[in-house]
């Protein structure tokens, strides 16, 4: 397992150098750095100073945190993160989220746990979206470890275990580790964490179950986008997925994650939850079976990332529109109206599969966060 642990992790400060060097030999990371970073042609000096970084924490500041912010600046409206009185500086958590964007979910709360002088977490990448050394190299220079997702059944059992053991092991270290609520996001604007996903987290460890979960030291947090990151893409997918398997198309994953970075987001929220653990006396002395106690995990993480998840105007629009009704007419303006659904029209024409089922699909990525929080009564 050793050499798997070795594998899957990120780089430890003393790799940090040569690896660094590495990617910066690279044509297509210096492309990267004069676009997003220093946005000018002539880097000499800047890189001269780059390849003295040593730690990480060198690399998220002088690069990673950067990056973050530039698309923050060109993307976003406004972005706030709220209750951060809930997070001790001395321990290590599970960051629970939602999934709707690839790199940014992780990246805004990386960035925030940054400028709160936080220690960064660790955080989960697919080996599937690490497609070349040069962006292994940068996953790992930022925290990443990563989650291997192809092979045989026995392998897959076998890489659920090793992962589970970092991140147990991580966050008895006091490191914090960042994962999302289910394997890819989610398409339909419905959140649901995946009992899997609980299940592979609580494979190695001491105790029983609930000690295990207690010592994962869980706070859920939502991530909510005023306008869907990839909302295009995913209408798209779901109409597709209608008439059969969705087969993903070579380079999908890479325009995915491009078109994330650089569509307009509108408002952007990232709201903490209370960490399960504050709710030890209520869990401690649950019983059933180990399939019975993770899906009281899961349903209380459903719980708290729904209610904490902020809705727009754009959201209560679209669940108006689905309903064709005006019952949520006081949460927007005739103007917010209006922009939206240039915005939907927008979207529509650009597609070239069923226009009815495309429309549908668009707007209850939108209207599906308004119907879960009222169905739960958070609305």
């Amino acid at each position: 397992m050793e050499n798997q642990l070795n594998y899957i992790r990120p780089f430890h400060d003393s790799e940090v150098n040569a690896a660094m060097n590495q990617i910066l030999d690279n044509e297509n990371f210096l492309m990267f750095l004069k676009r997003f970073i220093y946005e000018k042609e002539d880097i000499d000096a800047e890189v001269v100073q780059l390849r003295k970084i040593n730690s990480i924490h060198e690399f998220q500041d002088k690069i990673s945190q950067k990056f973050v912010q530039k698309i923050i600046d060109r993307t976003i409206s406004n972005f706030k993160i709220t209750r951060f009185e809930t997070i001790d500086k001395d321990k290590g958590y599970l960051y629970v989220t939602n999934h709707r964007d690839i790199v940014l979910d992780s990246a805004l709360l990386q960035l925030s746990l940054f400028n709160q002088g936080f220690k960064t977490a660790q955080s989960a990448i697919g080996n599937n979206l690490v497609l070349s050394d040069l962006l292994l190299n940068i996953a790992k220079l930022n925290k990443m470890f990563l989650v291997i997702r192809d092979g045989s059944v026995r392998e897959l059992i076998e890489n659920s275990n090793v992962l589970s053991s970092y991140i147990s092991s991580s966050i008895s270290q006091n490191n914090s580790v960042w994962i999302a609520q289910r394997n890819g996001r989610t398409k339909d604007g419905i959140d649901l964490t995946q009992q899997g996903l609980l299940k592979m987290l609580t494979l190695w460890g001491e105790g029983s179950i609930l000690d295990k979960i207690y010592n994962l030291n869980i706070i859920p947090a939502a991530v909510s986008y005023e306008y869907e990151s990839c909302d295009f893409l995913k209408a798209r997918e779901l109409v597709i997925s209608e008439n059969g398997k969705y087969e993903k198309r070579s380079g999908e994953d890479l325009l995915s994650i491009e078109t994330g970075l650089t569509q307009f987001k509108g408002d952007v929220n990232i709201v903490f939850g209370e960490p399960l653990n504050d709710s030890y006396e209520e869990w401690k002395n649950l019983t059933g079976n180990d399939n019975e106690v993770l899906k009281y995990f899961a349903t209380l993480l459903d719980a708290s990332i729904l209610k904490n998840y902020i809705l727009y105007p754009s959201n209560f629009i679209a669940a108006d529109m689905i309903l064709n009704s005006s019952k949520y007419k006081t949460q927007y303006s005739d103007i917010q109206k209006e922009k939206f659904l240039a915005y939907c029209q927008q979207n529509i024409d650009k597609s070239n599969i069923d226009k009815v089922k495309f429309k549908e699909k668009f707007l209850l990525i939108y209207a599906n966060p308004v119907f879960q929080k009222e169905k739960l009564g958070y609305l």
